[in-house]
């Protein structure tokens, strides 16, 4: 423990019992813990004084904020004015019992026996033997009296025997408790406890009893079971599966300072109506689980220490806790050491006045989110996170700490923290942050690439005294040594995120500069390279300037070519030419196409292949070439050449040869902004013959007629020639 820790020690603490056998370590940790829960009133003392073994947190359900000291353990058994007293009379025996050789028998035949009689129940102790029987009846304590505690507590027997049905009516409190040198009940199952309203302190205290019976226990009407098994630090598991807990209002320090209970079931406990869990479960330092997800704790007003010192508790589960009532949450986890995660995320904190000591010491935990808590009405944080020094991070940007009166070391012993963001209502100066390194601020860039401003740059010291929850609410990231690498243009301002480095003491770094769009490496830092120094950040600044604009190449205009001319010729298959050449021109690389042409008396003999293309540098011709038609007149009347290809209309007959005069051909021409499109050659042979007169007619009948009579003469002749030949 730290000196600083030592300091803030507080005088008159509360510490626990049963340290005798605990190690250094732990005895070091229970007087520890004792300056979490002391009285929030008393003065701080340089140095705490030694706490005395006897001294336990408050079950107070009003307590204040740190809990107040009581009264010795020795003493918890509370006496009743009105109780009366023992009746000891030596020569008094009792009866004699007639059937087996059990204890009471032995009992009997002794002199220096001590008998009482108590409200309807009989005792009687065996000094030699230590052993006190309970021979039966009724007890009534309806009232609160008729306890035969004084009695046993001034034998203080090593074993209690039943002998007989014991009924209870009202308070069982402290009926079995400060007994601090019993080991053994023998017949708890012939007690009647369905009449029970209090099982305050039942057993508290009995430090050597190391088992207990409570299977046949009727616990319907119990509402208080404060301090029912506190200080029974010997067992080693307890079985309260049976429970009906149904009404219970008060369960604090039930089980506390059970040190050496590992298994404890209470899966069936019904916790509704609870209002006070202090201390409930505080100093079990042996449990390594707690099944307590089931607890309904919407009426839980205290929840001091409660799981304080549980050393060993690895798992414990409170996602379900209703905390809307709580107000005390001193110590709840205390010392938790083993726990590494703990969910208090949904922890509705908006009643709670006190977190002295809340988390203190659980110096296994990693992370916890307390990001939410609503600390309007707190006013003690003295403590709250002292020693977790595996925490790495910690969120309390939220927390109102406007009225909080306390906050000594709350911050103090986290060594392994590296992120802590604050907020515009947190006060620093107090809280003890001692954390080696240096903090920068976050500010407009990750936690992996922090803004990292050159006036947001503090040691802890330095952190506590600057901050400026107005000005510098901001998540910080700490280092021990680091290398931020800058990339900005030459007026300062950011290009892209800074990239951070660590490394020990002394160990080489690098860095390089960043493509950035738009700009261009002007200067390299001369510390681009070098060494890591201790608690020191190193700043390299790669200067920018903007890139110039590329100009963009003039764009020269495309300038048309003009090109040879394209010559379409009209011609017989004599190449004499039927009608005037018709000449195309055009840009080189234009379409062109050209058309067909009628001609009387003649008729397409083939079409060119070029009769569509493409013009070029060099001329070209286009020549189609027509065939005479049969019985062609004399005159070749060309058709008009507007048809361009499409099928002519047909002359009427007459009964004379009209030859038609022929037309000019209209010129083909393309513009230099028109592209030709070439179309697909057609097979136009269309034959254009001029019409025959009936007289012609009749003398094509009759010369055919002819000559298939020829023809067939020929053949006759031939044949007979033949056959006569053959003869």
């Amino acid at each position: 423990m730290n000196k600083n820790k030592e300091k803030l020690l507080l005088g008159g603490v509360l510490t626990t019992i049963g340290l005798l056998g605990a190690s250094p370590q732990i005895a070091k940790a229970d007087q520890l813990a004792a300056s979490h829960l002391a009285a929030s009133n008393v003065t701080k003392s340089p140095k705490a004084a030694e706490p005395a073994a006897n001294q336990q947190p408050s079950t107070s359900a009003d307590s204040s904020s740190s809990m107040p000291s009581v009264p010795p353990a020795s003493n918890s058994s509370t006496t009743d004015n009105n109780e009366p007293a023992s009746n000891a009379n030596q020569s008094d025996m009792p009866p004699a019992i007639t059937h087996g050789e059990n204890e009471q028998q032995k009992i009997a035949t002794k002199a220096n026996l001590i008998s009482s009689d108590i409200n309807g129940a009989h005792l009687t102790y065996d000094p030699d033997q230590g052993v006190a029987i309970i021979s039966g009846g009724v007890l009534d304590n309806s009232n609160g009296t008729g306890s035969f505690n004084l009695f046993l507590k001034s034998n203080n027997p090593k074993k209690i025997v039943i002998t007989g049905p014991l009924a209870i009516k009202g308070s069982a409190t402290d009926l079995f408790g400060g007994l601090n040198n019993l080991e053994e009940f023998e017949g708890l199952s012939n007690i009647d406890t369905s009449q029970v309203t209090s099982m305050k302190g039942m057993f508290s205290g009995d430090t050597k009893l190391k088992s207990l019976d409570l299977s046949g226990f009727n616990t319907s009407n119990v509402t208080d079971m404060s301090k029912l098994f506190k200080s029974c630090s010997a067992l080693t598991s307890l079985d309260v599966s049976s429970f009906n807990t149904a009404k219970v209002k008060d369960m604090s320090t039930m089980f506390n300072l059970c040190t050496s209970l590992t298994n404890l079931n209470l899966n069936n406990f019904d916790t509704k109506n609870v209002e006070n869990m202090n201390s409930m479960f505080y100093a079990c330092r042996n449990l390594s689980s707690l099944s307590i997800s089931n607890f309904n704790t919407a009426k839980v007003t205290d929840m001091t220490a409660m799981f304080g010192m549980c050393f060993k508790l690895s798992n414990l589960n409170v996602a379900s806790f209703d905390t809307s009532n709580v107000k005390q949450a001193v110590g709840m986890f205390l010392y938790c050491m083993s726990l590494n995660q703990l969910d208090v995320s949904h922890f509705n904190t908006s009643n709670i006045t006190s977190t002295n000591g809340m988390f203190a010491e659980c110096t296994n935990l990693t992370k916890i989110d307390v990001s939410h808590f609503n600390t309007d009405k707190v006013t003690d944080m003295m403590e709250m996170f002292l020693g977790d020094s595996s925490l790495t991070s910690l969120d309390i940007s939220n927390f109102n700490m406007n009225s909080v009166t306390s906050s000594d070391n709350m911050l103090n012993g986290l060594t392994g923290l590296n992120y802590l963001k604050l907020g515009a209502k947190n006060s620093l100066s107090n809280t003890g942050l001692d954390t080696p390194g240096i903090w920068v601020n976050v500010g407009d860039g990750t936690t992996e690439h922090p803004q990292a401003l050159k006036d947001k740059r503090w040691t802890s010291p330095q952190l506590l005294t600057n901050y400026n929850p107005a000005k510098d609410a901001d998540a910080y990231v700490r280092y021990n040594a680091a290398v931020i690498t800058h990339y900005q243009d030459q007026e300062g301002n950011q290009l892209a995120p800074n990239d951070v480095q660590t490394g020990g003491l002394n160990t080489p770094y690098t860095t390089k500069p960043k493509d950035i769009t738009g700009y261009t490496l002007a200067e390299t830092p001369a510390n681009a390279s070098g060494s890591f120094a201790d608690n020191t950040i190193t700043d390299v600044v790669y200067l920018y300037k903007k890139a110039p604009t590329p100009t963009k190449p003039p764009v020269n205009p495309v300038v048309p070519s003009k090109a040879a001319n394209v010559i379409v010729h009209y011609q017989d298959e004599s190449g004499n030419s039927l009608t005037s050449d018709i000449v195309l021109s055009g840009n080189v690389g234009d379409g062109y196409t050209t058309d067909t042409k009628e001609f009387t008396g003649y008729h397409l003999k083939a079409r060119p292949t070029n009769a569509t293309g493409f013009f070029s540098a060099e001329t070209q011709d286009v020549t189609y070439i027509y065939a005479k038609d049969s019985n062609t007149p004399a005159e070749n009347v060309p058709v008009n050449d507007n048809h361009h290809g499409k099928n002519p209309t047909k002359p009427q007959a007459t009964n004379h040869l009209r030859p038609q005069s022929p037309q000019s051909p209209s010129k083909q021409h393309l513009t230099n902004n028109h592209v030709a499109i070439p179309t697909a050659p057609t097979d136009n042979q269309t034959s254009n013959k001029l019409p025959q007169t009936g007289k012609n007619q009749t003398q094509n009948l009759l010369t055919i007629l002819a000559g298939l009579l020829s023809a067939t003469f020929a053949a006759v002749s031939g044949w007979f020639i033949h056959r006569h030949k053959k003869n």
